[in-house]
Parts: C-alpha cells; structure tokens; sequence
C-alpha cells in the first residue's frame, strides 16, 4: 500500500478535471491518501471557484466535497502531529507557512507529500530529503509502478535541483 499526504492543490485538481491525478486519487487500490483537517476547511472555502467550473448547486456541492473526502482521503488532526508542524513552519518560514500542515503531517507519518507546488518541490530537494520528501505526479506515478523512494528521489532531484544548482 502506497501511502500519501495529498495537499490542497492536487485533490481540487482531482475534483476540478478529469485526468492523471484524478485517475490515481480514484484507484482506491494500492493508495491511501492523507492530508491535514486544514484540506476539508480549504475545499469548503474553495467550493465557490469550484462552483464555477463544476455546475452544481452549493448545498450539493458541499455534500459532494463531503462524500469525496470522506471516500478517499484520511484526515488528521493537528494534534496528532503538533511537533513536527513546528519543525515544518519553521522550514517553510520562507516558502508558504500555509503548507506548514501538510509537510508536518508527511514528516510525522514518514510518507511522501504529493504535490504541485513548485516551491515545496525545490525545498524538499534542496534539503537533501533531510526532512520530507515531496513528489509531484510523475513522482507518485512511479512510486505505483514499483519503483523505490531512491529513484523517485533521484527523479525529483533532476527535475527540481536545478533551481538551487543541486
């Protein structure tokens, strides 16, 4: 079983188009996907820009995003990880505190956070893997395909170290 921190970016691209990231969060199968209780709060307030490309009304649309996270995605309590949301807010003081929670939960469950966002790519290269690592779509492709954390590591590394000549 592959286990995954999902962060906002990807599981609104899931709900927005149909797609790879929308393919992989529904296989269901040899994946389990987690993300911070911050993801349902942020979908919810998202659900206006959602609203515009997906025509429903709003109360099934929230009724929507509630079925749609509570079918594929765990949610965790920021309890659960408080001591490495420190250590994440402090690592991402210069990126975007705002992804402090979905780092921190990745660290605390020792699982890779999937991911789109460019500066979270680079800071997790950057740092040698030291302390999370992020992959983005092509990353988790592979991981599902077999392939060991090293080489999607490496994978990373070519595609995100170039930024900070790594």
């Amino acid at each position: 079983m592959l286990d995954l921190v999902a962060d906002t970016n990807i599981i609104f691209s899931a709900l927005l188009k149909k797609g790879k990231i929308r393919k992989i969060v529904l296989l269901g199968e040899g994946i389990k996907l987690h993300a911070p209780q911050e993801l349902y709060e942020e979908l919810h307030r998202l659900a206006p820009k959602l609203q515009r490309y997906i025509r429903l009304p709003r109360e099934e649309l929230h009724e929507a995003i509630d079925t749609f996270v509570s079918e594929t995605i765990e949610l965790h309590e920021r309890e659960e990880y408080r001591e490495m949301l420190a250590l994440a807010e402090q690592l991402l003081a210069e990126v975007d505190i705002a992804d402090a929670p979905f780092v921190g939960l990745a660290m605390f469950l020792g699982v890779p956070l999937w991911t789109g966002d460019k500066e979270l790519l680079v800071l997790s290269v950057g740092t040698g893997f030291e302390h999370f690592v992020a992959v983005d779509t092509e990353g988790v492709e592979m991981l599902l395909e077999g392939k060991k954390i090293e080489e999607v590591e490496e994978g990373m590394r070519e595609k995100y170290g170039w930024v900070r000549g790594i």
